[in-house]
This record gives C-alpha cells, sequence and structure tokens, in this order.
C-alpha cells in the first residue's frame, strides 16, 4: 500500500513538474499545437465559410511554434475563389490580410466597394474600414466624411458596380461551382 503511494505520488509530482516547461516555448519546448476543433460559436464544427490557416514559425530554440487563425466568412469566400484572389489582394493596403482587412465588414460587396473606392479616390482604407464597421457609416457617407469635395453618391455607386463586377467575373471564371 505504501509502495504504491510512493509510486503514484512520484507519477504525479513528474507530471506536474514537466507541466510548466510545456506550456513555456523559452525553454526550448513548444507545447503541442492544439487545432481548433469548433467554429465560431463554440461548440460548433467549423464551416466552409469560416477556413482556418496554421502558421508555423521557427522558435529563437530551434523548436517551431503553430498558429491556428480561423478566416472571417468574407476572407473565406474571397479565398476560396483563386482568381477574385488575387484581384482583391493586389489592391490590399500593404502588410494587411486579407482576413483583417475584410473584418467588420457586412458583406463582400461592402468590403470590395471600399477597397475600390479607396484606391479610385486615394482615401486611405483604413480611414473607409473604420468609418465603415466602427461609426456605421454607408460607403456614401463614408466618402462625404473623408473626401469632401468627391461626389460622394456618384463614387459609392461607381465603387459598387467595380465590386458587383469582380464578384460577377471571380464566380464565372473559377471553375469551383459556386456561381453566387
Amino acid at each position: 500500500m505504501n509502495l504504491a503511494r510512493t509510486i503514484v505520488g512520484a507519477a504525479a509530482a513528474t507530471c506536474l513538474a514537466g507541466a510548466p516547461a510545456l506550456a513555456n516555448p523559452q525553454h526550448g519546448h513548444a507545447a503541442a499545437p492544439q487545432p481548433h476543433a469548433t467554429g465560431p460559436k463554440s461548440g460548433t464544427p467549423p464551416t466552409a465559410s469560416h477556413k482556418t490557416t496554421t502558421t508555423t514559425t521557427p522558435a529563437r530554440s530551434g523548436a517551431t511554434h503553430t498558429t491556428t487563425h480561423m478566416m472571417n466568412p468574407i476572407a473565406a469566400k474571397i479565398s476560396a475563389k483563386p482568381q477574385l484572389n488575387a484581384r482583391i489582394t493586389a489592391m490590399l493596403p500593404p502588410h494587411m490580410s486579407l482576413n483583417r482587412a475584410s473584418s467588420g465588414f457586412k458583406n463582400q460587396g461592402q468590403f470590395i466597394a471600399a477597397l475600390h473606392v479607396s484606391k479610385n479616390l486615394g482615401i486611405p482604407f483604413r480611414d473607409l474600414k473604420n468609418d465603415m464597421t466602427r461609426k456605421h457609416m454607408s460607403l456614401g457617407q463614408s466618402i462625404q466624411d473623408l473626401k469632401k469635395s468627391a461626389a460622394a453618391p456618384t463614387e459609392a455607386r461607381r465603387g459598387e458596380a467595380e465590386a458587383h463586377e469582380d464578384l460577377r467575373s471571380g464566380a464565372s471564371h473559377d471553375h469551383d461551382g459556386d456561381h453566387r
């Protein structure tokens, strides 16, 4: 009985002593990557519109650190269409990912229209995004706010038409069967 307690106690002490080293990658050990098995709501499986991306980066100690990011639905839809993805990614501000740029927008059309207006009028995309996602302005209101000299309704319609064309041609040229 005493021997059993000693063995169980030693095993428990060994497990507890090893736990901090596994949790702290600065000590040369990276924790085993834990895949995200849930979608946007806890307990639900990921859907096609919530694509995950995994990034593996080397740590200073030579071990690797794996990070899994959940893509927002807009970024997932765009990235599923290679031609559309290439066109939209080319319009993004430097050092801004598709996932980060599209987060907060109501839909693909609104996001892509904002990118076009940013390019057409030379308005920083970050400012348009802030107006539209945080201040809940329409595209036209944001244009008026940021570039008073622009014909806001006309420029908003132009950006929306360009976005519609991107979405239409992205769906018809990609061969994934989804023509929405």
